[in-house]
């Protein structure tokens, strides 16, 4: 059959799967075992008629489906791996199958698609995609998902787009997989949406999208660009365990409520300036092998960067960490911000940031400089840190208390170190004069050389460091 015939017949296939059907309103309706009260009609005679027509649209879907297996199974032989879609032959790559606009009120699940444009779609009921591969271009935009939408395992080898898409029900794309590009772009996502472990094997795009509900990306696996810039989360958000291999757009997105991305990996920049979140922001355990962009970044309420690894330059300036009055519901909520235990392995940047909030960087370890210049605290706690480079506190602002670089026991110090291998002009500690608390200094020694630091911190070798004892063992006395 040439190329053109096989059009002509595919074009009145899916001239059928458009036609308008109003029982496929009442589909839910006429799925239930009985009729609801004041049911207009015959509820039987309705619901024989929609299984009838139901049966035949859906049988247009499984022959386009076995046709295009066929041809699947014929140009790709037994070459097959996990998520690998193999192509289809040539003739039926390139058929088109427009089913823009169509009323879909049957599950098409485990099926497969070829170039198929469902753009503006009504999805009727469940939209059941489970375990569906498409082949070829794939559109659901301004598609409308009326109930429950779910295209778990589904495979899409080429480009898939969603933008202007709306989910009113719950959207689920776990496991899901995207071979070339996909779009999610100002996507409205109603109720709980699902990418759970889903793989992005190409740029992925949901910028300026809103999640109204839970929005779960777990485990979330992206080879390319991935933006979800300006994008709202109202409800909760959780990227946890999420590897974005590429660059990772986050800017000027908004959380309402807790932020999750725990025990990620961005490899790429990870882009997240001017990002509000209103809750809590969980960044624990999280590795940016590249650099980390926070500028401008607003946080309310509690930020959990503990054990966060830094390898690139770290920006946090102007950033702005903020208490808000608790209910007597919720004093027993952290409120503040937490370094404890992070590294930062290149430079890193604090400058004009502000912390209307406690701020412990216990154990935190800066490799090379960090700048506070500017900063305002109300307190902040800087016990066992160690700074390997320069460290510039100077305009600083200490509303509550002044800054602790010492503490613990006597059996068991906990002291803030500081390289003697720097410059000593390279560790500045001068607060604004308006500031209500300042830097208690005073002086420490070692290497022939004499610093001015914070009272109780002390200077280390960091040629002196001991791996079976795990500390350095070449440190001063505290400055005093």
């Amino acid at each position: 059959m040439r190329r053109e015939e096989a059009q002509t017949i595919v074009d009145a296939l899916t001239e059928c799967i458009r036609t308008p059907y109003p029982l496929a309103q009442k589909r839910q309706i006429l799925e239930a075992d009985e009729p609801p009260e004041g049911y207009e009609g015959d509820f039987t005679r309705d619901q024989e008629a929609l299984r009838e027509e139901q049966l035949v649209r859906r049988t247009v879907f499984m022959e386009f489906s076995r046709r295009l297996a066929a041809a699947e199974s014929s140009k790709a032989g037994h070459k097959k791996s996990q998520h690998a879609v193999p192509s289809i032959s040539p003739m039926w790559a390139d058929l088109r199958f427009d089913f823009g606009g169509a009323p879909i009120f049957y599950p098409l699940r485990q099926l497969h698609f070829q170039n198929a444009d469902f753009a503006s779609a009504t999805f009727y009921g469940p939209a059941d995609f489970f375990g569906a591969t498409f082949h070829g271009d794939a559109s659901f935009s301004a598609a409308q998902f009326t109930a429950d939408a779910s295209l778990h395992g589904a495979n899409f080898n080429d480009w898939v787009g969603f933008s202007a898409a709306h989910f009113a029900g719950s959207a689920e794309f776990s496991g899901a997989h995207f071979a070339d590009a996909a779009s999610f772009a100002t996507v409205t996502f109603t109720g709980e949406a699902d990418f759970s472990d889903a793989v992005l094997s190409a740029a992925a795009d949901s910028a300026v999208s809103a999640f109204n509900s839970d929005a779960n990306f777990s485990r979330l696996n992206t080879a390319s660009i991935a933006s979800f810039a300006a994008v709202t989360f109202d409800r909760k958000a959780v990227f946890t365990a999420s590897t974005f291999h590429d660059e990772a757009h986050f800017a000027a997105s908004v959380f309402n409520r807790p932020a999750v991305f725990s025990k990620s990996l961005f490899g790429g920049v990870a882009r997240f300036a001017g990002v509000a979140t209103k809750q809590s922001a969980m960044f624990s355990n999280v590795r940016f092998a590249s650099a980390a962009d926070f500028s401008g970044a607003s946080f309310t309420q509690y930020e959990d960067f503990g054990g966060a690894r830094f390898d690139g330059d770290a920006t946090f300036s102007r950033a702005s960490f903020i208490a808000l009055p608790r209910t007597r519901y919720e004093i027993d909520f952290p409120q503040g911000a937490n370094f404890s235990n992070a590294t930062f392995a290149q430079d890193a940047d604090f400058s004009e940031a502000t912390f209307t909030a406690h701020v412990g960087f216990y154990k935190a370890t800066f490799a090379r400089e960090v700048s506070f210049n500017g900063a305002s605290f109300e307190g902040a706690y800087f016990a066992d840190a160690t700074f390997g480079q320069g460290a510039d506190f100077r305009q600083t602002s200490f509303a509550y208390v002044e800054p602790s670089f010492g503490g613990g026991s006597k059996a068991q110090p906990r002291r803030a170190r500081f390289s003697a291998q720097a410059d000593p002009q390279d560790y500045l500690f001068k607060a604004r004069p308006e500031s209500p608390h300042g830097f208690s200094c005073g002086t420490a020694k070692l290497l022939n050389r004499t610093f001015v630091l914070p009272v109780g911190a002390v200077l280390y070798d960091p040629d002196s460091w001991n791996e079976e004892k795990q500390e350095y063992t070449r440190v001063s006395e505290p400055a005093q």
